[in-house]
């Protein structure tokens, strides 16, 4: 199957989803925007939102970007940007991340990357501040605002930093979260990740009191982190069979 068919159910079943919210709330997605971009092959520009209680979309994105098929030895991929905040139909302002749709959205384009693919979220934009302080402050990726909600996604592979050209323009700052594209290369990327973090928690806190603050929040992940995935990681290994010698 070609990029472009690939892109597009995975666009459809991106479309077809729903969201768990934050004390029992279900909400549907629905795209308000898809079109090929030319003359990319396989990809497709989305507008995702939600629908209300009475079943009308948001009048604003809940997230806006790009969905590849991949091709050529590329895995498919997503790049976004989500809005924490979004404009219901009747007017009134919702928080997606209070609710806890940011952290679900996340988890449901996880799902619907493979093994070798990646996500790529904006993080300059109004109400990703934090995650852009933080990788200022040299905050390990994965225990940015950004980067946690990635790594709890499925994408705990390694992670990259950086300016994507676009049309000859640099477009804002992105942090690219990967899959492994192997149980090997998840394995060694897993223990990578976790040992950043703990050496992260070594260091002292800045003495900006902001600044700190929010490398304390930084902190707090790092240890929700290491202790999810370090027990689940020392499990595997337990669970392993030992190699006959000789």
């Amino acid at each position: 199957m070609t990029a472009q068919p690939i892109a597009k159910q995975i666009a459809a079943r991106l479309g077809s989803g729903r969201l768990d919210a934050n004390g029992g709330s279900v909400f549907e997605l629905v795209l308000s925007e898809l079109h090929e971009v030319r003359p990319r092959a396989g990809w497709l520009r989305f507008a995702l939102t939600l629908r209300d209680e009475d079943g009308q979309p948001a009048r604003t994105p809940l997230i806006t970007g790009l969905i590849s098929g991949g091709g050529r030895g590329v895995m498919p991929w997503f790049e976004g940007r989500i809005y924490p905040w979004l404009e219901l139909a009747n007017g009134n302002r919702f928080d997606t991340r209070e609710a806890g749709l940011e952290a679900e959205l996340i988890k449901l384009i996880g799902s619907l990357v493979p093994a070798g693919g990646h996500l790529m979220l904006e993080y300059e934009s109004p109400g990703q501040s934090a995650t852009h302080r933080q990788l200022l402050l040299r905050v390990p990726p994965a225990a940015t605002h950004l980067g946690a909600l990635m790594f709890r996604g499925g994408f705990r592979g390694h992670f990259k930093d950086w300016y994507i050209s676009e049309g000859g323009h640099e477009g804002p700052r992105k942090l690219q979260a990967n899959k492994s594209p192997n149980p090997d290369a998840a394995r060694e990327a897993l223990q990578s990740n976790l040992e950043e973090l703990r050496e992260f928690l070594k260091r002292p806190l800045p003495k900006n009191p902001e600044d700190a603050a929010l490398v304390a929040r930084a902190h707090d992940r790092a240890r929700e982190l290491i202790l999810e995935f370090g027990r689940n990681s020392r499990a595997r290994k337990a669970r392993t069979p030992a190699k006959k010698r000789g």
